[in-house]
């Protein structure tokens, strides 16, 4: 994944995927709590809205030509991040908690298309951050989707 439009077509692979992995999932087994580990389904829309939300401004000043994080910021209290995404959301039924994934995820799918094409390239900022947040996130959480309905 090098260019701008290799990098939307993984991002939307990825989507995909995770999207058909969550095809069967209703409303009981979407907030069932300890599907995931500790968490449900909701949990984890939520997780990942929370990190798209948090990264569209990243991608947003990268456009504008600046550093992607904001001066003081530290994104590597992974854990801190997650739970505070959660409980910034509440309650939310399954389907309240994928509409504001599909929304999160179009304003970051947005946001890529916004930043220069020479911005992308192997081992580049932009692609690294894309991978991390969308592609590689996406497919991780997916495949645990998959075993969660299997088993």
């Amino acid at each position: 994944m090098s260019t701008k439009a290799d990098v939307l077509n993984e991002v939307d692979a990825a989507l995909a995927r995770f999207s058909k992995s969550l095809e069967s999932v209703d409303e009981v087994h979407g907030t069932w709590d300890g599907a995931l580990g500790t968490w449900s389904i909701v949990h984890l829309l939520q997780h990942l809205t929370g990190w798209l939300d948090e990264m569209t401004p990243a991608l947003e000043r990268m456009a504008r030509g600046e550093r992607p994080t904001p001066e003081g910021v530290d994104y590597s209290a992974f854990d801190d991040w997650n739970a505070g995404f959660i409980e910034a959301r509440g309650s939310q039924s399954l389907a309240e908690a994928r509409a504001g994934f599909d929304s999160a995820h179009a304003a970051f799918r947005s946001a890529i298309e916004g930043v220069a094409d020479e911005r992308f390239g192997e081992g580049k900022t932009v692609n690294r951050l894309v991978d991390g947040v969308a592609i590689e996130h996406f497919e991780e959480h997916a495949e645990q989707i998959e075993a969660f309905l299997a088993g």
